[in-house]
């Protein structure tokens, strides 16, 4: 906004100089700068050679250029400048005409103009005022969006960079989905080798937000940190949950996770589930129900969790999934389910299944995932296990 020694500048433009003069007292009085002129041209000219006027009261006709068009030739240089017309006609279709053509107000030269014309003035000014605001404020948050979506795309290749693209290992067959719900997710999955077997997990953090995907990474590092140093999923998962208590403390945030371990020397899988949806053994025709041992990670640093031991012989599956899956729901608000999910786990391979599943569920919610959606199939085949 353009100030002269504090005040608002106004530039009426009337061919009546007692109209014109005494606009000018009242509006000084009132506490702004005011420049005149005698008609459109003269108030045009003055503007071009000062921009910085605030407001223009002009009358409706006038000769040489009238106020209307007085108006479009300050909209076609560029400037919004607010423009209030003053008229002798009270023909309701000359005001309406006037405000469609962008007249911010509309007076008529009666006995009440004196009293009327500052309170127009001010009027006009707080709603311009506000509507550039307004303005700012779009442009800000527009510029704000631009941002997060950088970071977000950034965050995104992060997370597509920390989780795993193959996982391959003898003696195994591995099928694995992944898709946020938007950009970036909590969920996350991973496997790997070490002396004492072949190691693996699924997790989902709580929330979809950036915080869900930088607990997401975090609590994957710590989790393939402590796996290659400790033997049982239990340690694992405790002391993770020490760790991570200490992370998110007082955000409200939890993840769920199963943690598991084949053993190649025993043949046998060892399985901790700490607040996470059933996951699924899958013999032959037969698909079997794990379910949770304990709580969700991170509310309390001294909970503990049992192991599952379990045979895992070679035909042997383990399905695990994100609750994105099993809660995706159809047009009716139905969810997918377990049991629906347990239909489609037998026969075929890991990757096979899981096209199976996701096809299968996408039909059901139309495409609709409002939760992130992780698959993780391994299947023990006859090769090396």
């Amino acid at each position: 906004m353009a100030v002269s020694e504090g005040k608002l500048k106004l530039l009426v433009a009337d061919d009546d100089p007692f109209v014109r003069d005494m606009l000018a007292v009242i509006l000084e009085a009132s506490g702004y700068s005011v420049a005149v002129a005698e008609d459109g041209k003269e108030a045009f000219d003055k503007f071009s050679a000062d921009p910085g006027t605030d407001l223009i009261i002009s009358d409706m006709n006038m000769p040489g250029m009238d106020g209307l068009e007085l108006l479009k030739k300050v909209r076609e240089s560029g400037f919004d400048v607010p423009v209030i017309i003053l008229t002798g006609n009270n023909e309701i279709s000359v005001a309406i005409d006037s405000l469609k053509s962008g007249v911010s107000d509309y007076l008529l030269k009666d006995e009440n103009i004196q009293e009327v014309i500052a309170i127009s003035v001010e009027k006009v000014m707080e709603k311009y005022n506000l509507k550039k605001q307004n303005i700012q404020l779009m442009n800000d948050l527009a510029q704000n969006n631009k941002r997060l979506e950088k970071e977000k795309a950034l965050a995104q290749n992060v997370q597509n960079n920390i989780l795993p693209r193959h996982l391959k290992f003898d003696g195994f067959e591995i099928g694995t989905f992944y898709r946020p719900s938007d950009m970036i997710g909590g969920d996350f999955f991973d496997a790997w080798q070490t002396q004492n077997g072949l190691h693996f997990l699924i997790g989902d953090v709580s929330g979809h937000s950036t915080s869900s995907a930088l607990i997401m990474a975090v609590s994957k590092g710590i989790m393939q940190s402590l796996g290659h140093t400790m033997g049982s999923p239990s340690e694992v998962v405790e002391k993770a949950n020490r760790m991570l208590c200490d992370i998110v403390t007082d955000s409200g945030m939890f993840l769920s996770v199963v943690y598991g371990i084949f053993s190649r020397e025993s043949g046998s899988l060892s399985i901790v589930s700490a607040g996470h949806n059933p996951v699924f053994l899958i013999e032959g025709g037969t698909v079997r129900t794990i379910e949770s041992t304990g709580p969700v990670i991170g509310w309390d640093p001294g909970d503990c969790w049992q192991t599952h031991s379990l045979g895992f012989d070679k035909g042997t599956g383990l399905f695990l999934y994100t609750d994105g899956l099993t809660e995706a729901k159809n047009g009716f608000g139905e969810d997918f389910g377990e049991e629906r999910l347990k239909g489609l786990l037998s026969g075929g391979t890991p990757p096979e299944v899981i096209d199976r599943v996701f096809r299968a569920v996408a039909d059901y919610c139309a495409g609709e995932f409002p939760d992130d959606l992780t698959m993780f199939l391994i299947k023990r085949n006859g090769n090396g296990g």
